[in-house]
């Protein structure tokens, strides 16, 4: 009984955390940002994901924390897409950015909604550095 409850909690963390549960869409999107178009390759996705950077970074210094949350969860989508553009050898590396990423995500998205703008910053930075170390570590463009 044990075994089988641990194995099925097993399964639901492994979906809850996999790139087809998260409201990314390969090839779509549009609407509200939580829709966050994947591009096709790993280049593309870095891409977004500096795009994406860069506007959250913008309405954090702007104080406009309501929107804080939008691009924190595209830059997730993003980052849990890449296991599936990387060579084998990094896809661990990829995995594991991809959860340390949406704990950042979430931490923007729990500080921006109390107004708490110092906090949010301070999430903003360390998602920003998770996201930094990635590139390095796959020597992305």
């Amino acid at each position: 009984m044990k075994h089988t409850m641990l194995v099925a909690m097993s399964l639901f963390a492994l979906a809850a955390c996999s790139p087809e549960h998260s409201h990314a869409k390969e090839g779509g999107g549009g609407g509200h940002s939580h829709f966050t178009e994947i591009p096709a390759t790993a280049d593309g996705i870095w891409k977004l994901l500096g795009e994406q950077q860069t506007k959250l970074a913008a309405v954090v210094a702007s104080n406009d924390l309501g929107e804080a949350h939008d691009h924190g969860y595209a830059i997730r989508d993003l980052v849990r897409a890449l296991p599936g553009k990387v060579s084998a050898e990094n896809k661990a590396k990829a995995e594991a950015a991809a959860v340390e990423v949406a704990k950042h995500a979430t931490a923007i998205d729990k500080s921006s909604a109390a107004g708490a703008q110092k906090a949010t910053q301070a999430n903003v930075e360390k998602m920003v550095e998770a996201v930094t170390m990635l590139k390095t570590q796959l020597q992305a463009k």
